[in-house]
Order: structure tokens, then C-alpha cells, then sequence
């Protein structure tokens, strides 16, 4: 894989997905403030658009993902990256990876 533009940081967490033919859930396995890998028995495939709800802390709400265009798919994982969020939303993303980033 080629070398990415953000670092992308190890997680465990729930999110659901939607799309046109599709809404499942499954886990996000790395993030960073521009995309996601996720693990799900529905993977989709490359170039599908999908809305994400990302639970990134248990004491707040999801945040929310307007569109993101799947990238790459592998086996039950695939790739996301996100194209619209909201300002809010994208505020609480970008604080969250942070968070990730101070950690380690």
C-alpha cells in the first residue's frame, strides 16, 4: 500500500454504516482524521459511497460522516475515506486522532 498523508492509529470501536443497497454495522480498526479501515461481515465494494455513524467516546454522541467513498476492499476489512463531514462533526474527529496522537 502506498504511504498515506495521515497517520492512522490502531482503535476498537463501533460504527454503523449505510449506503444505496446496504446498512450494517462492524468495527473501525485504525483511524485518522481523513479515513477509516473497518471490519464487518457486509463488506461492499471499492468506489460504493456510504454515511458512517462512528462511536469514538462512549460519553458522547456518534460522530457523523456525510459521505465517504470505500477505497480498498480485503477479505471482511475495507478502507473508507471520508469527503463530507460537517464542521462540527469534523472538529470532534480531528480532536479525537489528537487524543490518539498524544497517547502514543
Amino acid at each position: 500500500m502506498e504511504g498515506r498523508k495521515h497517520t492512522r492509529f490502531a482503535v476498537q470501536l463501533p460504527v454503523s454504516f449505510s449506503g444505496d443497497q446496504l446498512s450494517d454495522g462492524g468495527t473501525i480498526v485504525n483511524v485518522s482524521s481523513e479515513g477509516c479501515a473497518i471490519m464487518s461481515e457486509a463488506v461492499t465494494g471499492t468506489g460504493v459511497y456510504l454515511q458512517l455513524s462512528m462511536q469514538l467516546r462512549e460519553q458522547e454522541g456518534p460522530v457523523k460522516i456525510d459521505l465517504a467513498a470505500v477505497r480498498w476492499v480485503s477479505a471482511r476489512r475495507f478502507g473508507v475515506e471520508f469527503i463530507k463531514i460537517r464542521s462540527e462533526e469534523g472538529e470532534r474527529l480531528k480532536q479525537f486522532v489528537k487524543m490518539l496522537g498524544a497517547v502514543i
